[in-house]
């Protein structure tokens, strides 16, 4: 997930990066399944350690992301960039982010249900 970087003593260090999450989330997504009769947008907003906005898009049994800002989705997901890099990467359960409070969801209830089951 984080971009790995070598530095001048030969140690390498992982580096976090917002194209790294958006890379890696691109590629969760892609393994999704998704109910073929639903649409979610979600919006998500990162902040912490790395900053920016990316959405997903589930559509026609396919989840989609893309690193753009979009307005009027269904879900608003707000969360801590580290936090959210570890649960795409399967490190971390997004129910226990979302009970810490470092993963914030809010709008259409059964939707964000969805999105939960379909991509996470």
């Amino acid at each position: 997930m984080a971009k790995t970087v070598k530095k001048a003593s030969e140690e390498t260090v992982q580096v976090l990066t917002y194209e790294s999450i958006v890379e890696s989330f691109k590629t969760r997504a892609a393994k999704a399944k998704a109910p073929v009769d639903a649409r979610v947008v979600a919006q998500v907003k990162l902040y912490g350690t790395v900053e920016g906005v990316l959405y997903v898009l589930v559509a026609n049994g396919i989840a989609v992301v893309e690193p753009f800002d979009y307005r009027g989705a269904d879900i608003e997901v707000e969360a801590d960039s580290e936090i959210f890099a570890s649960v795409v990467e399967g490190k971390r359960q997004l129910s226990s982010a979302i009970a810490d409070g470092s993963v914030k969801m809010q709008g259409n209830a059964g939707k964000a249900i969805i999105l939960a089951e379909s991509v996470f």
